[in-house]
């Protein structure tokens, strides 16, 4: 019964994240835009990383495959964060922005070949120095860092459900994990208008031209 619970949560999230990625997806349309770029390849990240651990519990992935390809997602979804907050503190122009958008892939291919027992690792520094920039970025981005941090928190309750190792404990604790999307996928949409603004900045000047 309880292991049959588990399996439901972890398809729901696999649904869930899947959803809101089309969504976004249909939003924003194509990824002609670093920004928009690096927000569908995160978003992507996690609803690969969840269709994964569900297919798993189903017995479509084995096991052991799972744990191999898992790196994959943690490292270029992690890092791809990192580098959306750090992108939020200063000013890049479009060509770096490309370059930085291409760092996550080269990144995650890095440590899969070279680290992959470290993968949980790397994701959880990516996750605790972007709240660290967003903490010390003053009278910035209070929409997304509000949005981050509330992420970040029901991230933390998830993993106290890990500390704890209890059965019912993680399970509660991967229910916070649907609020953690929740709020991810709006710091995500912040990204998605942020390109759509700066497409129409740039279709102005053309237009002035």
């Amino acid at each position: 019964m309880g292991s049959s619970f588990l399996t439901c949560l972890n398809v729901g999230l696999a649904l869930y994240s899947g959803i809101l990625f089309l969504k976004l997806v249909v939003q924003f349309g194509l990824p002609n835009h670093p920004v928009r770029f690096i927000a569908y390849m995160v978003s992507l990240c996690l609803t690969v990383y969840f269709g994964m651990k569900s297919a798993t519990d189903l017995g479509f992935l084995a096991p052991i495959q799972y744990m191999k390809w898992r790196p994959l997602p943690l490292v270029a979804g992690g890092l791809g964060v990192l580098l959306q907050v750090i992108t939020l503190m200063g000013q890049f122009s479009h060509l770096q922005q490309k370059v930085i958008s291409r760092i996550p892939l080269i990144a995650s291919l890095m440590v899969f070949s070279f680290f992959p027992s470290k993968a949980d690792w790397f994701f959880g520094l990516c996750m605790l120095a972007s709240g660290i920039f967003l903490s010390i970025s003053v009278g910035k981005v209070r929409y997304q860092k509000r949005n981050f941090f509330k992420m970040l928190f029901f991230l933390g309750l998830f993993g106290l459900g890990l500390l704890i190792n209890n059965y019912w404990t993680y399970v509660i604790g991967e229910v916070f994990l649907f609020f953690a999307i929740f709020y991810f996928y709006i710091f995500q949409q912040t990204f998605g208008v942020s390109a759509l603004v700066e497409g129409y900045q740039h279709s102005r000047e053309g237009d002035s031209k």
